[in-house]
């Protein structure tokens, strides 16, 4: 059963330290920010320390599987006792069959499971450190022939306002993804199965060894215990013969549980620079934002208002957080999506009902 959140004060400008601290040291505090221009409803929930952890949240916990609320996805999650959306996603039109393409990269529990669409910025919720973008790798030896993988679980090809990615390079795809592979003239799907592992291929800063079991033209739904890579016919996977085994090895500095916002707000103190062409970033909107105090203790914001209309711009949300003594912070998905869960409520959807989202943010007790 979910733990009991406890509530602040309702009035004045509540630091993320101050106010009624429930036993279980979790605080949703409301918060005026009328002294810095913002009139929209706030709210902070606020902890420290090693009782809770922040954990990533999927949508019917597969990559590209859709849309599921934030307070659903903590409710499905053990130990879980708060959620919010979590990073930014592609809503296509209503006759695809898979709303929710995830943006960022996604790491959890030290498994690559999601490798940026487009430019994107990172949070490392274990070392509540931020980074320009998800630092990754991973190749393939074939026969003493490094062939370097471009795409994990990404769905391609991919077209959506400002972005258009056509279906190329090495792509690679693990039992989490809720797809198809994709089929093309000129490519194939190579299909491998994992020897003697139990962990997943894609578990970060490791190697593992895999059985070349065939290929195919036509899409396939990838199996637990499989890897099925998409490359060009042509590509040094065809030289492999059933039974062979080849070995792949995945790394990245960028931590065990890493996802994707935009943009970083603070960085150790220092305020990121405002584009005068970022509208979003200058005009008020609905926000999420997670972030760290030097101490270590946790916040996340979240502010209301109407896509923009009203909410807190970028330099508000600096001021906002520096006042809370938040030195590190990261601005996941806003305007709509825009929730916070707590207590067996859904304290502030933007929208009258909480949208459902592609990930979110849980805070989850820890075992």
């Amino acid at each position: 059963m979910m733990s009991a959140v406890s509530f602040g004060a309702e009035s004045g400008v509540a630091p993320s330290s101050s106010g009624a601290v429930s036993a279980n040291g979790i605080n949703v505090y409301p918060m005026s920010g009328a002294s810095f221009g913002v009139h929209a409803a706030i709210r902070l929930l606020t902890f420290y320390g090693s009782q809770y952890t922040l954990k990533i949240g999927l949508a019917n916990n597969t990559i590209d599987g859709g849309v599921e609320r934030p307070s659903s996805m903590c409710n499905a999650t053990a130990g879980c006792v708060a959620a919010v959306n979590g990073d930014f996603f592609d809503v296509p039109p209503a006759s695809k069959p898979d709303p929710g393409d995830e943006v960022g990269g996604i790491i959890r529990n030290c498994v690559l499971l999601h490798t940026p669409e487009v430019a994107h910025n990172q949070i490392n919720l274990d070392e509540q450190s931020v980074s320009n973008s998800l630092n990754w790798t991973s190749a393939i030896d074939v026969n003493g022939t490094s062939v370097p993988i471009t795409a994990i679980n990404q769905e391609l090809p991919m077209s959506y306002v400002g972005v258009h990615l056509s279906l190329s390079g090495t792509l690679l795809y693990t039992s989490p993804y809720a797809l198809t592979t994709p089929t093309a003239r000129g490519r194939m799907t190579f299909e491998f199965a994992q020897i003697n592992g139990t962990s997943s291929p894609t578990t970060i800063n490791t190697t593992a060894q895999l059985k070349y079991l065939g290929r195919t033209a036509k899409a396939l739904k990838v199996t637990a215990g499989r890897v099925d890579i998409s490359a060009a016919s042509a590509s040094a996977f065809a030289a492999l013969t059933v039974g062979s085994t080849v070995t792949m090895t995945t790394t990245s500095t960028s931590g065990c549980d890493s996802i994707g916002g935009h943009p970083i707000i603070l960085d150790n103190g220092v305020a990121s620079p405002i584009s005068r062409n970022d509208t979003y970033m200058n005009e008020p909107y609905p926000r999420t934002v997670i972030g760290f105090t030097s101490s270590g203790e946790t916040v996340i914001m979240s502010v209301g208002g109407a896509d923009g209309k009203s909410g807190a711009t970028m330099s508000q949300l600096i001021a906002m957080l520096t006042y809370l003594d938040v030195d590190t912070a990261l601005d996941l998905d806003g305007g709509n999506s825009t929730t916070l869960y707590a207590n067996h409520q859904v304290l502030y959807p933007t929208l009258k009902t909480e949208r459902p989202v592609s990930t979110g943010l849980l805070v989850v007790q820890s075992s």
